[in-house]
């Protein structure tokens, strides 16, 4: 037998001997690699979750292809339900900025502020930048949505219903209202009061009025000016008093027209009239019981031709079919959803294809 071959024979190791520490196992050298195996719970999920972001994005793609030129819209035509959602609409209205509420994603932004529509109820509100630019004229061009699918929905609704937002009515849309709690505001929409909600209103006296006099050479105090006015026919009741003039309250009939008729008779030209209000605030219940022609706080019955408004702050919250008009959203703006969606579903394919093995891997009975 040739040495090589001897050699090589007393060098070869026996079948499970130990294996040197710097050398290699030749029979690992020859395992396979492990085959990837996706469980039928993570390919389910998977396939889930592609669904439900494929679904959620639907009004976002339907936005999309709306095109370039926006429909005009009118406010009953959308609270009727007569425009679908997600269209791209162009709507002329007038926005009550004096309701807006601001909602804020992120301390430090201006967020977005959403205010509602007059006349519609609040069943129609415009939502707008929160830097306070806004247009010249009542147009706006964006989106319209169901205000319950924004996510801000559930903020601006529980603002509504916690905190009392005035409204304001005539004296005789206030009286109708006693009966029923129902008022219809001066905006046109209907108010539901309660009896724990407040009415409030102001009222100039016409038999009161404030002269605000400024010092001169020769009216240096206020006891010049008392004298000034007092020759003049005022009467005057000294008030406070500063270093650059001081203010006087007089009673006469039709205050301030007669004493801007004295203080000009009287050549008193660093001095003018001022009417004097009263503010009155009451609840509603209360101011039920008020008598014909007027409107009683206390002992104080307010006659409703003195009365141009009257304030009521009342809590109400936004109703359920509202809608939300976001200013300002156009379908070139959403682009991206469509790739997205492609992208998701294309994923989705091959994670049902991965079910599919999964099952037939793990619960099929194997072939013969």
């Amino acid at each position: 037998m040739p040495l090589a071959t001897i050699m090589a024979e007393e060098v070869k190791p026996e079948p499970g001997a130990p294996i040197a520490k710097d050398a290699i196992d030749p029979e690992l050298v020859k395992l396979g690699r492990t085959k990837l195996r996706i469980g039928m719970i993570t390919c389910a999920v998977m396939v889930a979750l592609c669904g439900v972001f494929v679904l959620r994005l639907a009004p976002d793609r339907h936005f999309g292809r709306a095109g370039d030129t926006a429909e005009p819209v009118t406010a009953a035509d959308i609270v009727g339900g007569k425009v679908e959602v997600d269209r791209f609409v162009s709507l002329e209205a007038e926005p009550m900025m004096s309701h807006a509420i601001r909602a804020v994603t992120k301390q430090g932004l201006d967020g977005l502020r959403v205010a509602p529509i007059r006349g519609t109820g609040e069943r129609l509100w415009l939502v707008t930048s929160g830097d306070g630019n806004q247009p010249s004229a009542p147009h706006y061009v964006g989106r319209l949505r169901k205000l319950a699918e924004l996510p801000f929905a559930d903020a601006v609704r529980a603002y509504t219903t916690a905190n009392p937002r005035p409204v304001f009515a005539t004296p005789a849309a206030v009286r109708a209202g006693f009966a029923s709690g129902k008022v219809t505001t001066v905006s046109g929409d209907v108010a539901d009061v309660g009896p724990a909600d407040l009415a409030a209103f102001d009222v100039v006296d016409p038999g009161m009025a404030t002269i605000v006099a400024a010092y001169t050479e020769t009216l240096p105090d206020a006891a010049a000016w008392t004298q000034r006015l007092t020759a003049a026919g005022l009467a005057p009741t000294a008030g406070p008093a500063d270093a650059n003039g001081a203010r006087f309250t007089v009673r006469l009939p039709d205050a301030v027209r007669a004493a801007t008729a004295l203080l000009e008779k009287s050549s008193s030209w660093a001095a003018y009239v001022e009417p004097i209000t009263h503010h009155y605030q009451i609840a509603w219940s209360a101011l039920a019981k008020s008598p014909a022609g007027g409107l009683a706080v206390g002992e104080v019955t307010v006659p409703d031709a003195q009365l141009d408004l009257v304030g009521l702050y009342v809590a109400r919250g936004i109703p359920d079919d509202a809608y939300a008009v976001l200013d300002g959203d156009r379908p070139d703006d959403y682009w991206y959803v469509l790739p997205i969606s492609i992208g998701l579903g294309v994923v989705g394919l091959l994670f049902t294809w991965a079910l599919v093995r999964a099952v037939r891997r793990d619960l099929l009975p194997p072939r013969a």
